[in-house]
């Protein structure tokens, strides 16, 4: 992994990084940067700003955590939590600050695949599986579900918000849901 000054191009500090597949995108805040990986090694990394040079093993490194991780599904920022899902849709809570384990293993209510991302609504997580269910998820460092949704077909993609709605792209159609 390299981080480099969007100015110049300039590289500014590099490090092993999560030594798997990259796929899901890296998150940012509270001065760290989120990433993870769920092909071969299960990892999660937060790594602090500003560092220089070859900032693996260094305190620049702020946590890890290895297990919880997708191979697609990207982790979210919300609030001082950390979310992760595996491609089954166990949600781990981490600390976003520590990486202490809030909880793991947090089950949606039945079996499903994930590859879209989780992503925040108000005051909740909106999981959607592959079969087009949507887990409302309540956020905060205790899982529960609120209710399930469905659309009744196939969805593959991550759920966008704008303006107040909710957008999910179904295999066939696209749905705009609104208070």
């Amino acid at each position: 992994m390299i981080a480099y000054n969007p100015r110049t191009g300039e590289p500014l500090w590099r490090s092993k990084g999560v030594q798997s597949h990259p796929i899901p995108s890296p998150v940012a805040g509270h001065g760290l940067v989120y990433m993870s990986a769920g092909s071969q090694a299960k990892r999660a990394i937060a790594i602090r700003t500003g560092g220089s040079g070859d900032i693996t093993g260094t305190p620049a490194m702020a946590w890890q955590y290895d297990k919880g991780t997708a191979y697609v599904p990207s982790p979210i920022l919300f609030g001082n939590y950390l979310y992760l899902m595996t491609d089954k849709g166990l949600i781990t809570c981490l600390d976003a600050l520590t990486g202490k384990m809030e909880y793991e293993g947090g089950r949606p209510p039945v079996p499903a695949t994930f590859t879209a991302s989780i992503v925040a609504y108000g005051d909740r997580l909106l999981q959607t599986s592959e079969d087009g269910d949507t887990f409302v998820v309540k956020a905060g460092p205790k899982h529960e579900i609120l209710r399930t949704n469905s659309v009744g077909e196939p969805v593959y993609a991550s759920l966008a918000l704008a303006g107040g709605t909710i957008y999910i792209r179904g295999e066939k159609h696209l749905f705009a849901i609104r208070k």
